[in-house]
Order: C-alpha cells, then sequence, then structure tokens
C-alpha cells in the first residue's frame, strides 16, 4: 500500500500542476481572444439560457459573415460547458464567469489528458522513457492552448488518447468484455467531439480485428471477434448515435449536417463566403503539393510551414507567433526523434515474422543436439499496434490537406491535434532508439533525459510568460 501511495501521490500532483498551469492559460485570455471562441460560445450560452440544444441554422446563433453555426457539428464539449458556465455564473456576476467556467470543461479534459499519457508511458517505455513521453505530449505549446480556450479539439485530443490507452491495454493483456465496454466508450466521446479525430475511430476497427484474428494464440477466432465487436457497435449507438439520428431528423438524413451546414453556408454567409466562391487552391488550378508551398498575402510562412509552426504553437487568432528559433528548437527536437526511428524500422514495424521452436534432445552417448523447427508466421501485436497508430497519425493530416485544398483554405495545426499522441509516442520511441545506439551507460541515458525534460517543461513556462501573457496585459 505504501508503495502504491509513493506512486500515486507524484502522478496526481503531476496532473495538478498540469491543471492550474492550464487554468493560468485560461483566465488570462480575455473574451473571444482565440480561433472562434465568440461562435462556440454562442452555443453555449444559447443552451444555458434555453437548455435545449440548437438547431445549426437557428438565426440566434448563425455567424452573420459565415451563415453557419458550430451546432452542426457535435457539441458535446459546449453541453458541458453550459452547465460548468452556467454554474460559474451563479458564484460570481462578473461577465467572464461563464465563460471562464465554459473554458474549465477544457481544462479538465487536458488533465484527464495527462493522467492517460501517464498510464499509456508507464505501460509501453521504461520509466525515465516514459517521462519523456508524458512531458513531450502535456507540454506541447499548441496543446496547452487548446486545453484553455472554448473549442471542440480539447475533447477530441481527450478521447483519442482514451482510445489508445485502450489499444495499449490490448497489447499487454488482450481483449476481455470490460476493456471492449471501456474502448466503446471512448469511441463514443470520439464520435462526437470533432470530424477529424475520426480516423481513430477507423483505426480502432482495423486494430481490434486484426489483433483478435491474427495476433491472439488462437488465431481466425470469429466468434470471438463478432460477439466483442457487437457489444463494442451496441454501446456506440446507444451513448453516441443519439447525436446523429437526431441530425438526421432536423437535416433531412444528413446525419452529419456538413451537407445542410453547406446550404446554409450558401443561403446567409457573404458572397465572397459562400462555398460557390471560396477561392480555394483547387479552383485556381493549383496541385496540392503547389499549395504546400504558398505564401499567400502577409503570411510569414507558406502554407505546410504554417501548419507546422501553428502546431508546435501560435496563440490568439493564429496571429501571436512564436521566435522563429523557438519554434525551430522544437522542429529540431521532433526531428532527432523521427531519424531515430529509422535505427528499429524492422524490429518496430514488421507485423509478422517466423515464429520458432527449439528443442534439446541426448543421443545416446549423452551428447547434445538442438533441433530448430520453423513454425508458420506468427503477428506481432505490439508491431501491428504500430501501424494502426502511423495510420492514426496520417489521417488527421490527410484530412486536413483536403479540407485546406478544395473547401476552406486554412492552415490550423489544431485541426492536427487528434496525432498528439501517436506523434509524441513515435518521436519517444525515436529518441529511445537513439539513447540505445549512441550512450550505452544506463545511467548517462538517465541524466539526458532528465535534462531534456527539465528544458522542454521550462520552455513551455517560458512561452507562456514571454510570448503568450504580453499580449493580455
Amino acid at each position: 500500500m505504501k508503495n502504491k501511495c509513493k506512486t500515486i501521490l507524484p502522478e496526481f500532483l503531476f496532473v495538478l500542476a498540469v491543471g492550474l498551469f492550464l487554468l493560468a492559460w485560461a483566465v488570462i485570455q480575455p473574451y473571444n481572444a482565440s480561433p472562434d471562441e465568440d461562435m462556440k460560445y454562442q452555443i453555449v450560452e444559447y443552451i444555458m439560457k434555453h437548455w435545449r440544444l440548437p438547431h445549426g441554422g437557428d438565426p440566434e446563433i448563425r455567424h452573420e459573415l459565415w451563415g453557419i453555426s458550430y451546432a452542426f457539428n457535435p457539441i458535446l464539449s459546449y453541453m458541458l460547458g453550459a452547465v460548468t458556465g452556467k454554474a460559474a455564473a451563479l458564484v460570481s456576476g462578473s461577465a467572464m464567469a461563464p465563460v471562464i467556467g465554459a473554458r474549465f470543461v477544457n481544462v479538465i479534459f487536458g488533465m484527464a489528458t495527462a493522467a492517460l499519457t501517464i498510464k499509456i508511458g508507464k505501460t509501453m517505455f521504461k520509466k525515465e522513457t516514459a517521462r519523456f513521453f508524458i512531458v513531450l505530449v502535456c507540454f506541447l505549446p499548441g496543446s496547452l492552448f487548446i486545453h484553455s480556450y472554448i473549442n471542440t479539439d480539447s475533447i477530441a485530443v481527450f478521447s483519442t488518447s482514451w482510445i489508445v490507452w485502450c489499444w495499449v491495454k490490448a497489447v499487454k493483456k488482450g481483449w476481455t468484455k470490460k476493456l471492449s465496454v471501456e474502448l466503446a466508450v471512448a469511441l463514443s466521446v470520439c464520435a462526437l467531439s470533432y470530424y477529424n479525430a475520426y480516423g481513430f475511430i477507423l483505426c480502432s476497427v482495423f486494430f481490434f480485428c486484426g489483433s483478435i484474428l491474427f495476433c491472439e494464440d488462437r488465431q481466425n477466432n470469429m466468434k470471438r471477434m463478432f460477439t466483442l465487436g457487437i457489444l463494442i457497435t451496441l454501446i456506440v449507438v446507444i451513448c453516441a448515435g443519439w447525436w446523429f439520428i437526431r441530425n438526421g431528423f432536423l437535416y433531412h438524413g444528413d446525419i452529419l449536417g456538413m451537407k445542410t451546414s453547406s446550404e446554409f453556408a450558401e443561403l446567409y454567409a457573404r458572397t465572397d463566403l459562400k462555398p460557390s466562391n471560396r477561392m480555394t487552391p483547387e479552383r485556381q488550378g493549383m496541385s496540392i503539393v503547389d499549395m504546400f508551398f504558398w505564401v499567400p498575402g502577409q503570411w510569414r510562412h507558406n502554407w505546410l510551414g504554417t501548419v507546422v509552426v501553428s502546431f508546435v504553437g501560435t496563440f490568439g487568432f493564429l496571429d501571436i507567433f512564436m521566435p522563429k528559433i523557438w519554434t525551430l528548437l522544437y522542429c529540431t527536437v521532433f526531428g532527432l526523434g523521427i531519424f531515430g526511428l529509422f535505427f528499429q524500422l524492422r524490429r518496430q514495424f514488421f507485423v509478422t515474422g517466423l515464429q520458432k521452436q527449439v528443442t534439446y534432445q541426448k543421443d545416446d552417448k549423452g551428447k547434445t543436439e538442438h533441433i530448430v523447427i520453423r513454425k508458420e508466421k506468427k503477428w506481432y501485436i505490439k508491431n501491428y499496434f504500430h501501424i494502426c497508430m502511423l495510420a492514426a497519425m496520417v489521417i488527421p493530416f490527410i484530412l486536413l490537406v483536403k479540407y485546406a485544398y478544395s473547401s476552406d483554405f486554412q492552415a490550423q495545426g489544431r485541426y492536427l491535434m487528434p496525432m498528439l499522441i501517436p506523434f509524441m509516442y513515435f518521436i519517444t520511441l525515436g529518441y529511445q532508439n537513439l539513447m540505445e545506439k549512441l550512450i550505452k551507460k544506463e545511467k548517462i541515458r538517465v541524466w539526458v533525459y532528465k535534462g531534456l525534460d527539465i528544458l522542454y517543461m521550462a520552455s513551455a513556462v517560458a512561452v507562456y510568460i514571454f510570448v503568450f501573457v504580453p499580449n493580455y496585459i
């Protein structure tokens, strides 16, 4: 019991410290100082006022320029924000009280993500490497920022971290009924978060089916796969299906609300913002590669560079930049981790290999004979996990490219935040490979990790003090 308390207390204090740091980001910002917070808070305010969910095209929340509202998208975090916002308004008469209350929901999601990151790190890495992974996830400036204002990106990151935690438990102990139920609830939260996180739902299907059919001792167990799969599906339908059924009734069969949102934008948006009039790269005859390196107007970077820079950390309405050299240091840290992956590509990413069985026999003279029997190919569940993590990491980028190229030209790194856990996992894996290759002494590796942890956390605090806060004081 004492050993357990010694472990739990530091983890609790760490998550609490992360929460206090996130709260510091949340309270310093004035109203509508972050991307589209006004449009998002309108939904929170509508629910607090009427205690019902709005139609996406309701004139009370419909934006005068864009002709739509965020109520066409899943609004679970706004529903929770209405509860905490109302509670905050009861405690304080300040006009900012309900706004801070609504932001507090994302602070909680940030803390929950930190707690899940600790679990993932401790399970998949050794002690010092696990700490490095935890710090990478929890103290990325771009990640801290999305947990500090009203949005659905925060709940998307939380849901994806929960899904990955379910995958990790399956890697270690296999699928059980209890774990299947947990995955179903995590998938339900993901479905009610934001569309750019839906790649994790698709990858969960592949990981669940593949791990049962090919990675367990009894392979091709279709009955077990379908039994647990049906259980997961039923829970997801019960927990998340109501939103899409509601959309179907409200928007004449449009369960995602995207088509109806475009129709309202065409009717009510300002002329140049109507979907039919938007000058997307596709309509300008650009290729996707052209879009990557295009520097429109007064932009500081090309499209791809802006995505990278804003993923690392760009604040306000994406107009508060970190110094270029600072961002380059982050990119260098990540680049080294990516480089380190190439040292163990075969061992960590190849899904199958020959299973060998070695037997020992003695002949009449007492001599030992070694007999090696090659058996059928075996699937490595951890490597299969890596493949699914890689796919889950790439899908948000593909969705962003498609959206920016053909629908609405934007270069916001926050749309890539669902890839945060897989991305930092692979960066950590790369550093683990580098350390094992270049530093043979365990004690030296420990101190290198500790130094990196301290510098990374100190950098996040410095970004807050010297880049973020001065804009609001």
